[in-house]
Order: C-alpha cells, then sequence, then structure tokens
C-alpha cells in the first residue's frame, strides 16, 4: 500500500546513487501516494515578495563573495552560503526566514534560467508553496523549501546535488515523452 508523503517514515526511503556530469550524488527515493495539484501563475503580491528575496539574496551574496552578485553566482556559491550560515549565522544581518526565502528565491532563479523553468504557485492538501516547474514533462521544484530542509538538516552540497537530479530527470521525462 502506498503511503501519502507525508506518512513516509526513514525506512520507506532506498537510498540511491548516481553521477551526473561527472559528480557522484547521493539521494534517497520513495514512492508515495497521488497527490491532487493545482498550479498558478503567481499574482502580483508574489512576483513582488521573489523580487525582494532576490534583491536580499543580492546583499547576502555581495557579503559573502565581492566579486558576485545576484546577476552573477553559481550553486555551488550559495551551497557554500548555507554553509556558513548553517555554521555561524550570527553575522547575516537577517532572520533564518529571510534567509531561507533569499536564498531559495536565488537558486529558484538560476534552476529556472539553467532548465527553462517558470515560477509558479502549487497548491495541495499539504498547503501552498512557491515552485518551479516545466509543465510540459510535469517536473517540479520547490526551491524555498529545499533551501530549508538544507538549513534544517545541515545538508552539504544539496542544491548542486537537486541541480544535477533535476537535469537527470529533465532528460528523462523528456526521452519517455517522445
Amino acid at each position: 500500500m502506498t503511503k501519502k508523503y507525508n506518512e513516509l517514515k526513514d525506512d520507506d526511503y532506498v537510498n540511491n546513487s548516481d553521477n551526473i556530469d561527472g559528480e557522484e550524488v547521493n539521494y534517497k527515493t520513495a514512492e508515495s501516494e497521488a497527490e491532487a495539484q493545482e498550479f498558478r501563475d503567481l499574482d502580483d503580491e508574489e512576483i513582488l515578495f521573489i523580487q525582494t528575496c532576490l534583491e536580499l539574496a543580492d546583499e547576502i551574496i555581495k557579503s559573502f563573495s565581492k566579486n558576485n552578485s545576484i546577476n552573477n553566482y553559481d550553486l555551488e556559491l550559495l551551497d557554500n552560503i548555507i554553509d556558513q550560515w548553517n555554521a555561524d549565522n550570527t553575522n547575516f544581518g537577517v532572520t533564518e526566514n529571510e534567509f531561507v526565502n533569499s536564498i531559495g528565491a536565488a537558486f529558484g532563479q538560476k534552476l529556472t534560467e539553467q532548465y527553462n523553468m517558470i515560477w509558479t504557485m502549487l497548491t495541495d492538501s499539504y498547503g501552498t508553496d512557491y515552485a518551479i516547474t516545466i509543465p510540459e514533462i510535469k517536473l517540479t521544484n520547490f526551491p524555498l523549501s529545499s533551501v530549508l530542509k538544507a538549513v534544517e538538516d545541515r545538508r552539504v552540497g544539496s542544491l548542486i546535488s537537486i541541480s544535477l537530479l533535476t537535469k537527470k530527470q529533465i532528460e528523462e521525462l523528456r526521452a519517455d515523452n517522445k
């Protein structure tokens, strides 16, 4: 019997490893019950929220790396910023929520650029969340939630791994749709 996502326990997951673009990526998977999901475009207030988060991300990026900005960063830099936050967040001058939202927005923005994804709002039985998606292949990521998990679980290299897995999933889903 398939469980709902929020009912999954550690022993429901299978540990996997793949080599993607020369990088070893470790991850876990589990099957969960299909969930009805409703997607909609961001409204003006939600677009403004993402823009505000990106402005704060720019400040954080610049304070962490003088040669980078929101217009010039990569996922390795964002992962390093998360590692720094997890080691000592007292020098950032932002709350955890502001940090997660701003770095999450920067992560989402980078994935939208790399993989031609779009920002959306997704509602399901768990609530409503910011997401990025490729509708035609039904691939969805949750960048703000991904950063929250990286902070809460003190994950190292999490954003690079998610990006590489996203690339692999896009390739597989597009091949399946041919």
